[in-house]
């Protein structure tokens, strides 16, 4: 999981490396009652896509290498 304070979410990927998220609260925890998928999102037109595709690869390093990842 990564918690991105630029969008106030935490991200992380499912299986099938679908990007996935949900509002992070002031003190670190996830509302994971509000999960979604990135993919379902409606309104695109404020999204940093740079931003989200670094998130995405992130995400996507800590699934594949869980502890080998060291930031870059």
């Amino acid at each position: 999981m990564y918690k991105s304070e630029k969008f106030g979410k935490i991200f992380w990927v499912d299986g099938d490396l679908n990007l996935k998220c949900c509002p992070q609260w002031a003190d670190g925890t996830g509302d994971f009652e509000q999960t979604e998928y990135v993919t379902d999102w409606i309104d695109w037109e404020a999204v940093d896509m740079k931003a989200l595709l670094d998130v995405y690869k992130v995400c996507i390093i800590k699934q594949v290498q869980p502890s080998g990842y060291k930031g870059g």
